[in-house]
């Protein structure tokens, strides 16, 4: 059995986890996707179902789950996004009764200097530098820019916060990864994004559920 840390991008994986949340469902081009996010203490990565596979899905928060052959994209080897294992026929899920790293001790708090490359951690500490609450995506040349684009367009402002964290033990680089996470963090709407005072984000501690990809965390969700 591997341990979530193993996780390569474009390997199988067999390990043992522990479910750390409420399936999630969503749909993408007609097709349904369940997911939810596991850990085992070392890592944690999100669990993965579509189509025809979410029709095995039958775990439930806190169960502990025996995965055999699950599959790590091999597009996330270059690409900016989160630990993941992907459920496919090959793959098998045995519910396990045994003892094994709590929900908590799964989602415990990590330092800085203790995160690694594809992984998920709880980070704790303050946002001293803002470089940015909003980007510029140009949909016509299908490229981020700068309020007009190179061709002359005027993109429509995303509300996302770009800065560098830091726990005391190192400092990061680090990115919202949606709009809702942007609000959460600032406490303002997605109107107000090129209004906020930067200071009033660097001037309490918070605690973060972020994934590190090329020496970069980014933001997934803001727990306190």
């Amino acid at each position: 059995m591997n341990k979530l840390s193993e996780l390569t991008p474009g390997k199988s994986i067999s390990t043992i986890v522990r479910v750390l949340e409420n399936q999630r469902k969503t749909r993408f081009k007609d097709k349904e996707i369940i997911k939810a996010r596991v850990g085992d203490g070392t890592n944690i990565a999100n669990l993965v179902a579509w189509g025809k596979e979410t029709r095995r899905w039958n775990l439930n928060k806190d169960d502990i789950v025996k995965i055999t052959n699950g599959i790590c994209p091999e597009t996330h080897r270059d690409a900016n996004q989160p630990p993941t294992i992907t459920i496919s026929s090959k793959t098998t899920m045995e519910k396990q009764e045994m003892d094994f790293p709590s929900i908590q001790e799964c989602m415990k708090r990590r330092f800085l200097d203790q995160v690694f490359d594809y992984s998920y951690s709880v980070i704790h500490g303050f946002i001293v530098q803002v470089y940015d609450t909003a980007s510029y995506f140009c949909k016509k040349c299908k490229k981020f820019s700068d309020e007009m684009c190179d061709c002359g367009n005027f993109p429509e402002p995303i509300f996302r916060i770009r800065g560098i964290f830091s726990d005391g033990t190192r400092t990061m680089r680090f990115a919202t990864v949606s709009e809702d996470v942007a609000e959460s963090l600032s406490g303002m709407k997605k109107s107000n994004a090129k209004k906020i005072d930067v200071k009033m984000l660097m001037n309490k501690p918070y605690t973060l559920l972020a994934y590190c990809r090329d020496e970069k965390l980014y933001v997934e969700e803001v727990i306190e």
